[in-house]
């Protein structure tokens, strides 16, 4: 046994000397985890809550470009001039204006939001801005997860729709009230109210004006505090009530008393309790029904949510609603969420077992415990530190935890085959955990500082998708620093206490054996002569070659992953101004269609396929992929095809389903349909989007047009349908004022406005009372009366003459001429600049980046005038964004894992050949990407080679390092000075001895990081919950997981895998290169 001092890492000795200490820390950390784990919110993927601010305006009644001139532009004035603010995006359509303010990261959604909430109010109180809002702006924060319903709640059955309204109505209150839920919207009914429909004719002839009935009613439904009265020592409050409580006070109001002539309300109007004008439709089945939209409070339990709602709605049924009542939920994100998270810890557990099972062959079952429990116990404290960061429990958590797997054991490995080597070499348990951690503590802890370093910079991305990958990066950074405290904290404390030495010949197996010294015979080989620059040479040719590969053979490039269909979105567009009952028909003609189609996937009457076919059209049915949008859209509709689990599809492809169907909706001249399904990830724009700008609007409308029929001339394939978000079709009918005619005879241009808008759309002039809810009181002409072109013309505005005192009469027709003409049914701008956008997306079988890259050739010999600019956005510009951001963030990562080895090594020769290592695991990744055929998804595939770089040098800097320390043990056996360069003999022995030494911790790392990764790359899927409570695995290979996360998991196992012979083969080549260089020139 060799006598030397015993190098430790105070730390570990600690550990060692204070067991129960540890073994408290240990139970607080099991405990902690435990409870963190259970009590983390669960969901699909992380909340984003970024800096954007949305500013909706309703201002009913008026045209897009009426909106753009009285709103939008001077909100957008005074927002422009807040500091901070990177893009203001907005469109105005008739009645409706939306703003979008993209502030910069270094800002709080909180300051954000107050910011332009100052700003709305300064542009308000401008005297120019209108006065007649309904409501004032409403401005919010843009939190992703509070924009999409998290399910849908459908009642149906044989009830009428009051019925079915007031049932939802009841499950809308019960459901609003969970502190889980923001908000919950009711489609495929109306709201009430007392409308107030007058006989134009019977009005005229009364002489009686619009105002005159709503002083009439507005003056007499109101209750008026008058103070208190004192009477005998008390004070009583004096109320005037005046409040209608039912229908027929409001008929029987007097609005004329002139000559003891009384006309009555009820003599010029009809006063009903009804719906008002139809603004959206739901069905399910093509059977109407009353759906109610769910949207989750960010931040809250998803599956908590939906259990909330199943229990609210169990009890509503027991209770409340009849027996016959068809309760449904469609578009459940519960269920994708359990079924991702199941997979994902299925994926771990697998991934565990594999692990152990290795670290047994090579390790024996005592030692295997010892390096498995590092698994468990690294997890279980990274729970406890997500949980106090309020993070949620989802998949990119989940993922990061699936590749840190098999780093997990890593030091754990390292840790524990040294110190049983010193313990079989003769030390005592406890000499032989403070020596043998003394010899491997900073190696390892300057390995698992490289891995995280890779990290670091990807923390640092900014933007919406850096919102949503950050998780990731933070996750894998928790967990391999808890990994290291349980290899130099914990660890240290179970050796010490249970390791044992079993006889040789149960602890290294033959086939170990056997390989080792194939591998000290190889290595021996390949140092000899001129071998190792054959080596070198040859894998420097390697990378070459696989570059030029890649050229040659190029992969298919995407920028997010392509996962197969959850959902198909069919998207069914009229063009503005279409009447909602005109759009309700299509809709149900390709519903029809549609169900028509699937009965294919039917046995005995039940589609295995399809859980639901819903039907919107109207309001909440815009593309989410076009951004949020306001307003009435009585022009569209969406129908949503819902599939059931992966597992449960017999096979099916939906990719091919969603083929099928954008087949079955085609032949309907006059509509624009999409048929898409929901975008993973956050938003980023269509994967086709060109924008137009310029100043003259008619002319930047002019130019996407010519553009379209520019690309769609060319035939450039793989083009959905370009459509443009704007066009100058929305009709109107032009109302000119002769100004000179109408002041003389006493009318203004905003009387006739008034008069016609009161007419048409309505005015609400107060409210009822008198039921459960409040309804708005509205008046307005009669149906037959105001949908009458001439008789709307043709009326006589009512008023008293200022000079004389009496009532005067005028006919509109008399000071106006009209026209029927075409306006923009949109305006949209950005950042103050007026934009026209071409968009599409693309066809299943083809790629996104080549589709863009052939329109971008063609539109070169597209002529613009003088003004106009096009660039294309969407989706490519983030796609450019984000590589050319993972581009530096690998550049960052490599240099400061060169800086952190510089500083363990003292030299800059090791660093250097430890990060040529990095660059030539390329080979494997792009081999493997060609061999299999892979696509190479920008995202996903970047992010995997960030992670290679630090995953890479862990094993090189252990070896190195471990050489080094043979080195130095060889001086100290032949009595050198510690500067001495040892012959060429002693240093190939020194490397050949290291190398063997380190083959089985080498292979051991390699090996678990791979296997911790091939189940989810694989797509191998087992339910050990099932397993172990109904004897059912559940198997089945594939589903969402494999698609979304296999690329960066195929990226870090082809390149590790030829990272492993790098660390093996050319890294001790190399290094021996480099130490035989010094000892010849440099001495």
């Amino acid at each position: 046994m060799n006598t030397q001092k015993i190098k430790e890492f105070r730390l570990s000795s600690w550990a060692i000397s204070n067991k129960m200490t540890v073994a408290v820390i240990t139970c607080i950390i099991v405990l902690s985890g435990l409870l963190s784990y259970n009590n983390m919110p669960r969901e699909n993927f992380p909340e984003i809550i970024i800096p954007q601010i949305y500013v909706a305006t309703p201002y009913p009644g008026n045209s897009a470009l009426d909106v753009e001139k009285l709103i939008t532009k001077p909100l957008e004035k005074e927002i422009n001039a807040i500091s901070g603010v990177d893009e203001i995006t907005s469109n105005s359509i008739q009645g409706f204006s939306t703003i979008q303010v993209k502030f910069s990261f270094d800002v709080r959604p909180s300051e954000a939001l107050q910011k332009v909430k100052d700003k709305v109010d300064i542009a308000m109180s401008d005297s120019d801005f209108p006065t007649d809002l309904p409501t004032d702006p409403s401005i919010t924060e843009m939190n992703f997860s509070e924009l999409i319903p998290i399910m849908n709640v459908n009642l149906s059955g044989e009830f009428s729709m009051d019925q079915l309204k007031e049932y939802g109505e009841y499950l809308e209150d019960k459901i609003e009230s969970l502190p889980e839920i923001s908000s919950v919207d009711i489609r495929g009914v109306q709201e009430k109210e007392v409308e107030v429909a007058i006989d134009l004719y019977k009005m005229e002839a009364s002489e009686i004006s619009f105002t005159d009935v709503e002083n009439a009613i507005s003056l007499e439904n109101m209750s008026i505090s008058s103070g208190d009265i004192l009477q005998n020592g008390l004070r009583r409050n004096v109320r005037v009530v005046g409040e209608f409580s039912e229908i027929k006070e409001i008929a029987n109001l007097i609005v004329k008393r002139e000559k003891g002539a009384i006309v009555y309300l009820r003599d010029i109007a009809t006063i009903s309790f009804k719906e008002q004008e139809k603004e959206s439709y739901a069905r399910e089945y093509l059977q109407p029904v009353v759906m109610l939209d769910v949207k989750k409070r960010g931040g809250a339990n998803l599956l908590e949510a939906s259990a909330k709602i199943d229990a609210v709605i169990a009890v509503a049924i027991a209770n409340k609603f009849p027996k016959n009542l068809v309760i449904s939920k469609t578009n459940d994100q519960s269920n994708d969420t359990k079924t991702m998270v199941s997979d994902l810890e299925n994926s771990i557990i697998l991934g565990v077992i594999l692990v152990v099972i290795v670290l047994y062959f090579f390790l024996g079952f005592r030692n295997a415990l010892f390096v498995g429990i590092a698994i468990p116990l690294s997890m279980l404290l990274s729970f406890s530190i997500l949980s106090f960061m309020g993070v949620t429990l989802n998949t990119m958590v989940l993922f990061s935890l699936v590749i840190a797997l098999g780093m997990l054991v890593d030091n754990a490995i390292v840790v524990v085959e040294n110190v049983y080597r010193l313990m079989d070499e003769g030390y005592g348990r406890v000499k032989a955990a403070k020596l043998g951690i003394g010899e491997v503590a900073m190696p390892i802890i300057a390995s698992t500082a490289t891995t995280l370093a890779a990290f670091v910079p990807l923390i640092l991305w900014e933007g919406i998708m850096g919102e949503f990958m950050k998780w990731l990066p933070i996750t894998l950074i928790i967990v391999l620093s808890s990994s290291l405290f349980v290899a130099l904290i914990i660890n240290p404390m179970l050796i010490s206490t249970y390791m044992k030495v079993s006889p040789k010949k149960e602890h290294k197996t033959k086939l170990l054996t056997r390989l080792e010294n194939r591998y000290e015979r190889f290595l021996s080989f390949a140092l000899q002569g001129k071998k190792p620059y054959l080596f070198v040479a040859g894998t420097f040719g390697l990378l070459v070659l696989s570059f030029i590969l890649m050229s040659v053979f190029p992969p298919k490039i995407l920028f997010f992953p392509d996962t197969s269909a959850k959902q198909v979105f069919v998207f069914v567009e009229y063009p503005v101004g279409t009447d909602i009952e005109q759009t309700n028909e299509i809709s149900k003609i390709l519903e029809k269609d549609i169900e028509n189609h699937l009965k294919k996937y039917e046995e005995n009457g039940k589609n295995f396929l399809i859980t639901s076919v819903i039907g919107q059209v109207g309001e909440g049915t815009s593309d989410p992929s076009r951004g949020q949008q306001g307003g009435k859209t009585p022009n569209k509709a969406r129908i949503t095809v819902d599939f059931v689990k992966f597992q449960d599809r017999r096979g099916v492809d939906t990719e091919e389903v969603l083929k099928e169907i954008r087949e079955v909706v085609q032949g309907h001249p006059g509509l624009t349909i999409v048929v898409d399904k929901p975008a993973d990830g956050p938003p980023v724009g269509a994967a086709i989007n060109i924008e137009v700008k310029g100043e003259d609007y008619q002319a930047v409308l002019s130019t996407a047009t010519q553009l379209k029929q520019f690309i769609n001339n060319a035939n450039v394939a793989g083009i959905e349908e370009l459509k443009i978000d704007v066009d100058q079709e929305k009709p109107e009918m032009i109302v000119n004022v002769d100004r000179q005619k109408a002041r003389r005879l006493g009318l203004s241009s905003g009387q006739i406005g008034s008069v016609l808008r009161t007419a048409l759309y309505g005015k609400e002039v107060s409210t009822f009372k008198g039921f459960e809810n409040d309804y708005p009181i509205n008046i307005r002409l009669r149906e037959e009366d105001r949908y009458n072109k001439d008789l709307l013309l043709n009326q006589k505005v009512t008023f008293r003459s200022p000079s004389t005192g009496k009532i005067k009469q005028v006919p509109i027709s008399a000071v106006i001429s009209s026209e029927n003409a075409t306006t923009f049914s949109a305006v949209k701008r950005l950042n103050l600049d007026r934009v026209v956008t071409l968009y599409s997306n693309v066809l299943g079988d083809y790629n996104a980046t080549e589709v863009n890259n052939n329109i971008k050739k063609v539109v070169q010999g597209f002529e613009t005038s003088k003004g106009m600019s096009i660039s294309f956005t969407g989706e490519q510009e983030e796609q450019a964004e984000e590589f050319a951001f993972l581009s530096k963030a690998l550049l960052v990562a490599v240099l400061l894992i060169f800086l952190i080895m510089v500083a363990q090594f003292n030299s800059v020769t090791t660093p250097i050949i430890i990060s040529i290592s990095v660059l030539l695991s390329l080979i494997g990744v792009l081999l493997g990407l060609l061999l299999f055929r892979m696509d190479f998804v920008i995202l996903m595939t970047m992010i995997g080679v960030i992670s290679l770089a630090g995953i890479v040098v862990n094993n090189a800097i252990v070896l190195i390092d471990y050489i080094n320390l043979i080195m130095i043990r060889k001086r100290r056996e032949h009595e050198m000075p510690v500067d001495t360069i040892l012959s060429k003999q002693q240093l190939l022995e020194s490397v050949v001895e290291g190398g063997k030494t380190r083959l089985r911790p080498v292979l051991l790392t390699a090996i678990t990081t791979i296997l911790g990764l091939l189940p989810l790359a694989l797509g191998i899927n087992i339910n050990f919950r099932t397993l172990l409570t109904e004897f059912n695995p559940n198997f089945y290979i594939g589903g969402e997981n494999v698609a979304f996360w296999g690329p960066m998991g195929w990226t870090i196992v082809f390149g590790l895998s030829f990272a492993t012979f790098l660390t093996l083969i050319v890294v001790p080549i190399l290094f021996y290169i480099t130490a035989n260089f010094k000892r010849k020139y440099v001495t």
